[in-house]
């Protein structure tokens, strides 16, 4: 769709002028689900199902309690 429009109609006989103009908006609606809503403002929108794909980045650490930490031995933060 065109972005801007503008209509401008005249009338000789009746001596008259129209102009119009106006503005389009395009929106696109993301969701974490992977659906993708896209379409202009005052129209219905046209959704499209994404294909799968990891949303969250791979986590660059786990927490301690996650790797099996050893009962009984006391936490430090060196890597002893």
């Amino acid at each position: 769709p065109v972005r801007r429009w503008c209509r401008r109609e005249v009338d000789a006989q009746r001596r008259e002028t129209l102009e119009q103009r106006g503005a389009v908006r395009v929106l696109e609606q993301r969701s974490p689900w992977g659906l993708l809503r896209v379409g202009v403002l005052g129209q219905p929108l046209a959704q499209h199902l994404l294909p799968y794909a990891r949303t969250l980045p791979v986590p660059l650490f786990a927490p301690s309690d996650l790797r099996g930490a050893k009962a009984g031995i006391p936490r430090t933060l060196s890597r002893s």
